[in-house]
């Protein structure tokens, strides 16, 4: 009787450390912080994939428009896509608008070079194809 004890209590230690491995291992949470308008495309899109969320607030919103000049972009009829991306990515400010276009979207690919820490994503853009990390 001891001995099927002593095997049960093997067994079930066996499978909640096999339980615990599984669960740490596949649990990958991205480490790049989205910030973002709430009930935005990029905060639905932040929710969806895992990524922390901060929501933008206040009266003095982000400087939208510093880093224009780090992107490539596409041109579509409905506005402009970003491509790629040729920052450090620390800190990454998608631009509302480019040469008086706006900017609508991010394709799949824009940010495969480089591992973004903190992106801020304006209420223009409303498609995000992409991963940040």
């Amino acid at each position: 009787m001891k001995k099927f004890f002593i095997i049960i209590s093997i067994i079930v230690l066996a499978l909640l450390v096999v339980f615990f491995a599984v669960n740490v291992f596949s649990s990958h949470k991205p480490n790049t912080v989205i910030h973002c308008y709430e009930y935005s495309a990029a905060y639905d899109y932040a929710q969806d994939s895992g990524y922390d969320t901060y929501i933008i607030f206040g009266a003095k919103p982000p400087e939208f428009n510093v880093d224009k000049e780090l992107f490539e972009y596409e041109n579509t009829p409905e506005g402009l896509m970003i491509k790629s991306y040729s920052g450090d990515g620390v800190e990454v400010y998608i631009p509302k608008e480019y040469e008086s276009r706006q900017v609508i979207g991010i394709l799949s690919g824009a940010f495969d070079k480089v591992t973004v820490k903190d992106i801020y994503i304006p209420e223009t853009v409303t498609v995000i194809k992409c991963s940040f990390d």
